[in-house]
């Protein structure tokens, strides 16, 4: 081969390799330019779905703009692939053409998404549901509300039902469920409710109680009517008429299905947040939610993969500590939030995250029945999240924050947490406190203890935050345990004596002056000796 023979060889390959460089710089813009919403995206609509496109694009354009941003309009998975129902259904029904049903399952998405489906139903997410059973709930249903319709007592000007009652309800409605959860339901013709225990699915998710199907009430066009105390909900913990639990779309938004919305703290801030788990409001004052909203622009929250420590390590977000892939852990992503956590704080005392077989925590106190029932320990949560802080943090800076971390929530349970539970079951077993929950001021201040204050101070040293763990935490703590808490259970105690319960009340006497005598709250009668200048 002569040299000039090889000039232009090098030449054409040279050329080659630019042309190949600018195609992929060109590739990548426009990749960024379609997921910032600058350009429409690719879209491959499907035959079987084209019809639906262009009906919504005309009737709820909304809709068909979200779902023509995301991954599923890129890959052909348009609207039947999602809503296509079974004529054996319970919310199913023919629409044009079609058999639909509007709720998407979990065990919808599942049939796609199979290791996320799996990780998610063995969730503590997915049991969100059991609020209906709490003192959270009871609250909603009965102290703020009522669990039956009631007259409405007046007339509200302007409005033509003055005469329909009062939905007792709607607190539990409109709060509790829609982060938590409902169990979905259809109207019946006889206006009853009919849920997924009425209809008994079975593991493919088609009632078993075939003869109920009869009875689901339908409007107009033959669309079976959902109940509107239990419908629209995206309630992390739905109880959905195929028996599944969850909704994709409580972390993904409907129909764009967004993996960036998801990454975002904001997206977990619908539900936690607020007076008794703030952790949006916690996240927001750490150095952690500082970084982001500084760095956010470096967070390549648009990237296909979003692996820390590979496509991003500028700050973390809550997806990235609790279910986000990283480079220690070849990029895995769980949805089981709960795999990297080593305390439960949300009871009123914590509890290490020991787990069984169907992840629930252990109780058991036999030790060695205990070590027996173990499916994954706290140590190996919390080693998991070891993994994701030391992207950032060396070890002893690692091991020294879960030490401050575990000396907090030691601190709260022994000196508070464990002693009030301890007078309050007393004084249920001297029968010193009446059957009915929140009718008296003392089980208002232990709740508001434990379920506001502890949690917020327990919540705040777990994503360190100071001023939540000391100020709107254990200062609030102790307040209401001197000078609210055990002042009413001594207050009682003396009605109970002045009543003749003489027993009864020394039995409780008994449990409260064992614990005000104890070393970490005699400081009231024995003023501790200031501090040794060092």
């Amino acid at each position: 081969m002569t040299l000039e023979s090889k000039r232009r060889v090098i030449f054409f390959l040279g050329m080659l390799f630019l042309t190949s460089l600018i195609f992929v710089q060109w590739m990548e813009v426009t990749r960024k330019r379609q997921e910032a919403g600058l350009d429409d995206a690719h879209v491959s609509v499907p035959a079987a779905s084209k019809g639906c496109v262009d009906c919504h694009t005309d009737n709820t354009p909304g809709i068909v703009s979200h779902w023509k941003g995301s991954t599923h309009a890129k890959k052909g998975v348009g609207c039947l692939e999602c809503h296509a129902a079974d004529p054996a259904d319970a919310d199913g029904y023919p629409h044009y053409g079609k058999h639909i049903a509007t709720i998407v399952s979990p065990m919808d998405c599942s049939k796609c998404h199979v290791t996320e489906g799996k990780e998610f139903a063995t969730s503590h997410h997915a049991k969100g549901g059991r609020i209906l059973a709490s003192l959270d709930n009871y609250l909603a249903e009965v102290v703020e509300g009522a669990r039956v319709p009631f007259n409405p007592h007046s007339k509200t000007l302007g409005r033509s039902h003055e005469s329909e009652k009062v939905n007792g309800g709607a607190s539990v409605e409109s709060g509790c469920k829609q982060c938590h959860g409902s169990q979905v339901a259809l109207v019946a013709t006889d206006g009853s409710l009919i849920t997924m225990a009425d209809l008994k699915p079975g593991e493919d998710g088609k009632p078993t109680n075939t003869a109920i199907l009869q009875k689901i009430q339908k409007d107009g066009k033959g669309k079976p009517v959902l109940h509107s105390s239990t419908w629209p909900n995206t309630g992390i913990g739905r109880i959905n008429l195929d028996g599944s639990l969850g909704s994709c779309s409580a972390c993904h938004s409907r129909h764009d299905f967004s993996p960036r919305r998801a990454r975002q703290p904001e997206n977990c801030g619908k539900c936690h947040l607020g007076p008794d788990h703030p952790q949006e409001e916690i996240y927001n004052e750490s150095k952690h939610g500082v970084a982001y909203r500084d760095l956010r622009d470096k967070m390549n929250l648009d990237s296909r993969t979003w692996v820390l420590g590979k496509d991003y390590s500028a700050a973390p977000t809550c997806a990235t500590c609790h279910m986000s892939g990283h480079s220690r852990n070849g990029g895995k992503v769980t949805h089981d939030p709960g795999e990297r956590i080593s305390w439960t704080n949300r009871p009123p005392i914590s509890q290490v995250m020991d787990t069984d077989k169907n992840h629930a925590v252990i109780l058991e106190t036999d030790p060695e029945k205990r070590r027996a029932l173990i499916a994954d320990s706290w140590e190996a949560k919390r080693n998991r999240m070891k993994d994701v802080c030391s992207h950032c943090h060396a070890p002893d800076y690692v091991n020294g924050f879960y030490q401050q971390y575990d000396d907090l929530v030691r601190l709260y349970n022994e000196k508070f947490a464990k002693p009030g539970t301890a007078i309050m079951t007393e004084l249920k077993k001297q029968g010193l406190l009446t059957k009915a929950d929140f009718d008296e001021e003392v089980e208002w201040d232990w709740y508001y203890l434990w379920h506001h204050e502890g949690r917020r101070a327990r919540h705040g040293a777990s994503m360190m935050a100071p001023d939540y763990t000391h100020w709107h935490g254990m200062f609030e703590v102790a307040e209401r345990w001197y000078t609210k808490f055990i002042p009413q259970v001594r207050e009682i105690v003396d009605h109970a004596k002045k009543d003749g319960r003489d027993e009864k009340a020394k039995a409780v006497e008994q449990v409260v002056e064992e614990i005000m005598n104890r070393a970490e709250h005699r400081w009231q009668k024995e003023p501790p000796k200031p501090p040794e200048p060092k």
